[in-house]
């Protein structure tokens, strides 16, 4: 596999541990137990700042590439490109809907629920179908010349967080990833 797709596998391996602690918040919160709100938040921070705008952008370029390469495929390369315009818009949604609820705006429990648990199922469907389907199609259509135009052209965006820790802007975050590692 290319070391392109095996970073974006890297990656999604990280997003699925953050999505993890975002359903155990999330079920604490609506057991009534001790959910940390800076952590959510941060988690929803980390993935504006990471996938949706470091992430994404590089599987869009790739994409591109791939829609030149399988243009039989292409409604399922623009479908992908569409969910993280959508994945971004629920980010960004979520991520205010906690703080509001911080800064004790009025929502409902089960409604603030409802929205992270669509947000992460969304999430783990856009993942598995680039797992499953998309890599798959690229490794298998890519020619070295389209991966080593690609490294040459995409920008460098490091994660914040399993990469080069940002240990003030994720502060919480990077100190519970070290507690349970």
């Amino acid at each position: 596999m290319h070391k392109l797709l095996e970073k974006l596998g890297r990656d999604h391996r990280n997003l699925e541990k953050i999505l993890e602690m975002l359903t155990n918040q999330l079920d604490n919160f609506y057991a009534g137990k001790e959910s940390n709100f800076d952590l959510k938040i941060e988690l929803m921070e980390y993935l504006e700042a990471f996938a949706d705008k470091g992430h994404h952008p590089l599987e869009n370029i790739i994409y591109a590439v791939g829609m030149e390469r399988a243009p039989e495929r292409r409604e399922l390369f623009e479908r992908l490109c569409h969910q993280h315009q959508d994945l971004n818009r629920l980010t960004s949604r979520f991520r205010h809907s906690l703080e509001g609820v911080l800064h004790e705006a009025v929502m409902s429990r089960a409604e603030l629920e409802t929205q992270g648990r669509e947000f992460i199922a969304l999430q783990h469907l856009h993942l598995d179908l680039e797992d499953r389907e998309v890599f798959p199609l690229l490794e298998a259509t890519l020619t070295e010349d389209d991966w080593k135009r690609l490294e040459t052209s995409i920008p460098r965006h490091d994660d914040p967080v399993f990469e080069t820790p940002d240990r003030i802007r994720f502060q919480n975050l990077v100190a519970f990833l070290a507690k349970e590692g």
